[in-house]
């Protein structure tokens, strides 16, 4: 007996990101997308696709296998030690990504800080050049003595779209994303330990579009003087070509 099956063709595939999930347009990676993930897992590439840049006297980092992968960094023990990782394949890139009108992009990251009010995060995309005050770039940001985190989109340092998300806690796994329609609005969210989201927003960067090639990145830095926590699970980038 014949079957009555419509035929149905999923062009991005099928996945498991929600229906506002600012994820759920990433299309298959192909000649049309690059997309990377990273893990932290036994395998990982942060060997060969991260370059790591030591702010002051930097950061003791360790693996956590144990946690299915998680990359851990303990700053030095001064105020403003850190780290910044971007992903540049080991210095073979330089400024890769382009968020330009026609151009898709999205950054994602799964990450805990131990003091979100005395640490400064960033987390997006910015130039090889910047470090904990980058001037050009789209970026989630928390400074120190703050523990709100905010959706930025910067071009040349002269102005900024500047969205607040929400606030962050100690010790508490949060997912930040953010995504770049290639349009004129970039969506960002950050989803907390119970898979609700905890704040989101959107920034119409207009003129703050950042007119210079970026790379994939993230920073810690301590913002006093003791040994301060982050914890990374997972980096998720990617844009249209």
């Amino acid at each position: 007996m014949p079957l009555n099956i419509e035929v149905t063709q999923f062009p991005n595939g099928i996945g498991t990101a929600g229906d506002n999930s600012v994820l759920n347009a990433i299309p298959l990676p192909g000649p049309l997308a690059l997309l990377s993930i990273e893990d932290f897992g036994p395998y990982t590439l942060r060997d060969i696709l991260w370059t790591a840049t030591a702010i002051g006297a930097g950061v003791t980092q360790t693996f956590l296998l144990s946690s299915a992968g998680v990359q851990r960094q303990v700053s030095a023990g001064a105020a403003t030690d850190g780290n910044k990782l971007q992903a540049d394949g080991d210095g073979l890139f330089t400024d890769t990504f382009e968020l330009a009108v026609g151009q898709e992009a999205w950054y994602g990251i799964r990450f805990r800080t131990d003091d979100p009010i005395q640490n400064i995060l960033l987390f997006g995309f910015w130039p090889a050049v910047g470090t904990v005050a980058p001037t050009d770039g789209v970026y989630l940001r928390s400074d120190d003595g703050s523990a709100v985190l905010n959706l930025i989109s910067e071009n040349n340092g002269a102005a900024q779209s500047l969205t607040a998300l929400g606030t962050l806690e100690a010790d508490t796994w949060y997912e930040a994303a953010f995504y770049w329609d290639g349009i004129d609005k970039i969506s960002a969210q950050f989803t907390g330990p119970d898979g609700v989201i905890g704040g989101g927003g959107t920034v119409i960067p207009g003129a703050n579009l950042p007119a210079v090639g970026t790379l994939p990145s993230y920073l810690f830095s301590a913002g006093e003087a003791a040994a301060k926590t982050l914890d990374v699970d997972w980096v998720l980038f990617g844009g249209s070509r």
